[in-house]
């Protein structure tokens, strides 16, 4: 059964912060009916700039007919999580994800070096996803490359974060990237399928540095992740950094999934 498609905004970055009701509309032209956010709860802004901004935005969305599924952004345990869900409430979407360690309040971004700071922000992660739950929003994480590197014994970092997250947590595997730390996508689709909510679907050369290319034209398996990650509820496309035009690209590559009989735009 074919999956529905969004797109990660932050493919379409510069356009968006040029002009976000044009790009939104442009997403929407390219076939697009959901698209996942991020940069949501920086809590270095002012509450009401925030969500003033998200009122304005959850409008260009729906004028667009456009729903957002998923967006990456702070994830607290603290009091100020509960101003981050409002912004959630009025963009329409639940699920709230860490797109890297330092998007966890209090982490830095080379936690994942030790197994004690590994240990620590699963603990933190699963706190922030029990205290959602009061507000019925759902907390994931995203990964990168550089979760693949070993603790002091050696084990992947990753895996050994992923079997200390509770229940409550989801997973959004970035298929590219976990390429990109050597792993088998497929492999590692099939391990966590429990746990995989959303997959970043994106392909290339599958090397840090180098420019990524619309889906279908790379050396990534996306296919055969796709296939092991069974719950999976929305295929995300995404593109760093590409050669092409990023609207053409992300609709290209979400052309291909269809073709393929992986994924659907409604």
């Amino acid at each position: 059964m074919a999956t529905p498609l969004a797109i990660q905004l932050y493919t379409v970055r510069e356009a968006f912060a040029e002009d976000r009701a044009a790009a939104l509309a442009k997403v929407a032209a390219k076939g697009f009916r959901a698209v996942e956010a991020y940069g949501i709860g920086d809590l270095s802004r002012d509450k009401a700039d925030r969500i003033k901004d998200a009122q304005e935005f959850r409008a260009q969305l729906d004028d667009n007919g456009l729903t957002i599924v998923s967006t990456h952004g702070t994830v607290a345990s603290d009091d100020s999580a509960e101003e981050i869900y409002d912004e959630l409430e009025i963009l329409g979407t639940n699920r709230l994800i860490a797109p890297v360690p330092g998007a966890v309040k209090g982490f830095a971004h080379d936690v994942l070096s030790t197994r004690d700071g590994v240990n620590r922000i699963a603990e933190a992660i699963n706190n922030a996803a029990e205290k959602a739950k009061g507000r019925g929003i759902k907390i994931g994480y995203h990964n990168h490359d550089f979760e693949w590197q070993p603790v002091e014994d050696g084990t992947p970092a990753y895996d050994q974060f992923v079997r200390n997250l509770s229940d409550d947590v989801f997973i959004e595997l970035d298929i590219y990237w976990t390429a990109t730390a050597g792993q088998k996508p497929a492999d590692v689709a099939a391990l966590y399928a429990n746990k995989i909510v959303l997959l970043h679907v994106k392909d290339g050369p599958a090397k840090r540095g180098e420019l990524q290319t619309t889906v279908g034209q790379g050396v990534v398996d996306n296919v055969g992740a796709i296939i092991s990650a069974t719950m999976v509820e929305y295929h995300i496309v995404e593109l760093d950094e590409s050669a092409g035009d990023p609207f053409d690209d992300a609709a290209t590559g979400g052309q291909w999934l269809v073709d393929n009989g992986h994924s659907t735009w409604a």
